[in-house]
């Protein structure tokens, strides 16, 4: 199945074209025959011999009603441009032009309609218009027909055009991932629940069960029908209608969105590449976007250093409410109030968006020139850092087959590394391994978090390296902490650090009480001191040299050659001592596991 959709100016006669083409009124509302003006949405169908059906998706003209044509439009294969002879291009045909354009629409046929009320030469004019607006786009050389929807000329020929160009169109893809933009809900008299959309990506089948975004709540189908025929399985891109149990009406709305297995990510920001045309960019400017069906306020978060006259450049969209994406979904934008079209996108990467993640989205979006997977999937691993691969399998509207063998080229052509489950770009497993080594040689004792801040890299993936980290470079690790060195030794340290270590072994028994140090340098170094296991702390911030604590410590376990239990007198009389200091050397030693407390007494563990 493909789907045809109409765009064009208001009266340009898209709608009296459809029902020339299939004779099938699309305006369906009342208020639509009484203004004799497409408001909404309207289908219709053209049955070709030996072809099969091909859907048509009526919109409306007027710009108050932009939304609508934009929701219409998503989903085609093929826009059909209607210009009105007399009239040739007007500014809701560029509008429009534009929305196939930025959506990705395959082809478009352009229809010169209104033949029978102008002569050879308007017509020549209106054609030759037509020619310049469309050179240098990517639908310079599509087809032009002429036609009168009121006489029916050229409606035969036109009828051959699309079918000629529906021929030139690849597969529709199913990526075994369908899902449905919802852009009209009701009940059914006996049925219940039923929604309609044109369906993509895949199919679904009777009795499937489904997932409603945003609400992410389930459903499952009863019915399928195209085109009032029932069906026992939909295809993609075609217009679907589901019958769904499980619902109810009030639940659903134009812009829900119907999954089977979801690739959709929640997200209130997104990272996105726009292209604008005739609107000053500026930082946190107030747009809406139209994704699906749905349209989104948001504010637009650009690049400090972006040149104001670029047209197309990154940014990242913050939304009032959390909504539904995928990576490469494209989208339109409007002015507020989305009267005027004002350019278009692609979701790059969901966020949400840290300061330092926001940088890298910037960075990297100039390696984005096509939104290929393999380009999606090499930009979200440079700003996500990691992933793991079975998060990949399900990030992205692909097939698993298609998601895995990219990942294998991507490996293999060396622009991503994976170890175990997890995949990360290349370029940066280089450069954060070494800063990760730099922080390391650079600061005593760091843990994964301090790590993480120091580097500005993720702490799971900080932690994902350490392995790596250690066949390259001398690091060793104590306690959860990192230390630069084959070694931890007292001869290794600066002189500095030299200084107050020695200073707390000439303390001897008394060592020093760290509340009662004034100078905060000295108090970083014992820190440091501490985190290296060369010196030793005890409760109330009491500190021993190393070699002090070790000599108490075997003074107070010789007691034990001659008891099974000792006491803190025997313990005064072994170390020399008092109580102040007594009670935090056992508890260290307790601590340490060669000692319990059992009463007042101490017995081995």
């Amino acid at each position: 199945m493909y789907i045809i959709g109409t765009a064009g100016h208001i009266d340009h006669g898209k709608t009296s074209l459809i029902k020339a083409l299939s004779g099938i009124d699309c305006d369906r509302l009342p208020e639509e025959k009484e203004r004799e003006m497409t408001i909404d949405i309207g289908f219709a169908k053209i049955d070709y011999p030996k072809f099969g059906t091909v859907s048509i998706i009526d919109v409306p003209g007027h710009e108050r009603f932009i939304r609508n044509m934009v929701i219409g439009a998503w989903g085609v294969d093929i826009g059909l441009l209607v210009v009105a002879v007399d009239d040739g291009w007007m500014p809701q045909t560029d509008d429009h032009f534009r929305v196939l354009d930025l959506l990705g629409i395959e082809r478009i046929i352009v229809a010169l309609n209104k033949i029978d009320a102008s002569d050879e030469e308007t017509v020549a004019l209106a054609e030759a218009d037509v020619c310049e607006h469309l050179s240098g786009t990517r639908f310079e050389g599509a087809d032009i027909v002429k036609v009168s929807a009121k006489t029916l000329v050229g409606i035969d020929l036109l009828k051959e055009i699309i079918l000629k160009n529906i021929r030139l169109l690849p597969k529709a893809t199913d990526s075994e991932k369908p899902y449905l933009f919802v852009d009209r809900v009701f009940t059914s008299k006996g049925y219940g629940t039923v929604v309609t959309g044109t369906l993509k990506n895949g199919a679904f089948m009777e009795e499937d069960t489904v997932t409603i975004l945003p609400q992410n709540t389930k459903a499952r189908i009863k019915k399928i029908e195209s085109h009032y025929s029932a069906l026992y399985q939909g295809v993609p891109s075609q217009r679907t209608a589901l019958n769904l149990a499980g619902i109810a009406q009030e639940e659903l709305r134009r812009g829900s969105i119907i999954v089977r297995s979801n690739f959709f990510t929640p997200a209130r920001e997104i990272s996105a590449m726009l292209q604008i045309r005739d609107v000053s960019v500026k930082n946190n400017h107030s747009l809406e976007i139209i994704a699906g069906t749905e349209t989104l306020p948001c504010r637009m978060i650009i690049p400090s250093t972006l040149n104001t006259a670029a047209n197309f450049f990154p940014a990242v969209l913050k939304f009032e409410t959390e909504w539904h994406f995928y990576p490469g979904e494209p989208f339109i934008i409007t002015r507020p109030g989305g009267f005027r079209i004002i350019g278009g996108g692609r979701v790059l990467l969901p966020g949400p968006f840290s300061t330092q993640k926001r940088k890298a989205a910037f960075a990297h979006a100039s390696s984005i020139f096509d939104y290929s997977l393999n380009t999606l999937v090499s930009y979200a691993l440079e700003v996500t850092q990691v992933m793991k691969d079975r998060e990949l399998l399900h990030f992205y509207p692909h097939n698993v087959k298609t998601i895995t063998k990219a990942l294998d080229v991507l490996i293999a052509n060396g622009t991503l590394k994976k170890m175990g489950e997890y995949v990360f770009s290349s370029r940066l497993f280089e450069s954060a391994t070494s800063s990760i080594a730099a922080a390391i040689g650079e600061n005593i004792g760091l843990n994964i978090a301090e790590l993480s801040s120091k580097t500005g890299l993720s702490q799971e993936f900080v932690r994902i390296l350490m392995p790596e980290i250690f066949k390259s470079f001398p690091i060793v690790e104590k306690d959860g902490r990192y230390f630069s060195g084959d070694a931890i030794t007292e001869d290794r340290l600066p002189e500095d650090k030299k200084r107050v270590l020695s200073s707390l072994a000439d303390a001897g028994i008394e060592g020093i009480e760290l509340s009662k140090l004034s100078d905060e340098k000295k108090k970083s170094i014992f820190t440091d001191l501490i985190r290296l296991g060369l010196a030793i702390s005890l409760e109330g911030g009491i500190l021993y040299h190393k070699s002090v604590y070790e000599a108490l410590k075997k003074k107070v376990m010789d007691l034990f050659t001659a008891k099974d239990k000792i006491s803190i007198p025997e313990v005064r009389d072994a170390t020399g001592l008092s109580r102040k200091y007594i009670i935090p050397l056992l508890n260290k030693i307790e601590t340490d596991g060669l000692i319990k407390r059992v009463g007042d007494y101490r017995i081995k563990s």
